[in-house]
């Protein structure tokens, strides 16, 4: 429910109806409700809920903890093997000069071996532990 909730907000820049949620999901109406309830709880969703009658119509926005727990917030890890990947596709840019494709695959080099560690730690402190006050 929680990851179907996500990925609505992720794909359309909107909050996802409690309808949608089960249509996503495959789960009937008493269990959306269900569902939603307790990820309130936690809270995963910001105060925006639409409710009528005791039913939650509609979700707030997901907190950065509901993207986290669904798997959709990059992990240093994640971060880091995009940017390698993205220094490699440069380095391998036949319209760069060769020096510069030098550099970019020696930086490429660095950041998968003794620069990983600094690397991995930098971008936690960025995103991930600021996030979860670690």
């Amino acid at each position: 429910m929680l990851k179907a909730a996500v990925e609505i907000f992720d794909q359309k820049g909107r909050n996802a109806s409690a309808a949608e949620l089960g249509e996503a999901t495959g789960f009937d109406h008493e269990t959306v409700q269900q569902a939603l309830r307790a990820l309130y709880l936690e809270p995963y969703f910001e105060k925006g809920r639409n409710a009528f009658s005791g039913h939650i119509l509609s979700v707030g926005a997901p907190t950065g903890d509901a993207f986290r727990v669904a798997g959709l917030w990059p992990t240093p890890e994640t971060l880091l093997e995009r940017m390698i990947a993205a220094l490699e596709a440069a380095a391998d840019d036949d319209d760069r000069q060769p020096e510069e494709r030098s550099r970019l695959r020696s930086i490429a080099q660095s950041l998968k071996g003794a620069a990983y560690s600094i690397a991995i730690g930098a971008l936690g402190g960025a995103g991930g532990n600021m996030m979860t006050g670690g």
